[in-house]
């Protein structure tokens, strides 16, 4: 989270070693980026959709994911099975 107290926009998805996916998020106010773990209650749908805008380049290390690696997150979030969810 940042430090300035601004709101905070999700504009990504990012990918840890241990095969967690992170929301890339930046503050409204000083444009820092942060990534954060996903909660329990965060909506699926939307974090897939992260994935369509994942494509703009940060000023940081972090690297976006992109629709290329969406096979990948959508195992990570419902198992091998996943294309049962998809109908």
């Amino acid at each position: 989270m940042s430090d300035c107290g601004a709101r905070m926009k999700p504009i990504g998805l990012s990918y840890k070693k241990d095969g967690e996916i992170m929301i890339v998020h930046q503050c409204l106010n000083c444009g820092k980026i942060s990534p954060n773990r996903i909660a329990g209650d965060d909506n699926s749908y939307n974090i897939v959709s992260l994935l369509e805008e994942s494509n703009r380049p940060t000023n940081s290390n972090i690297r976006l994911l992109t629709r290329e690696d969406k096979e990948m997150v959508l195992t990570i979030l419902y198992g091998y099975d996943y294309q049962k969810y998809l109908k």
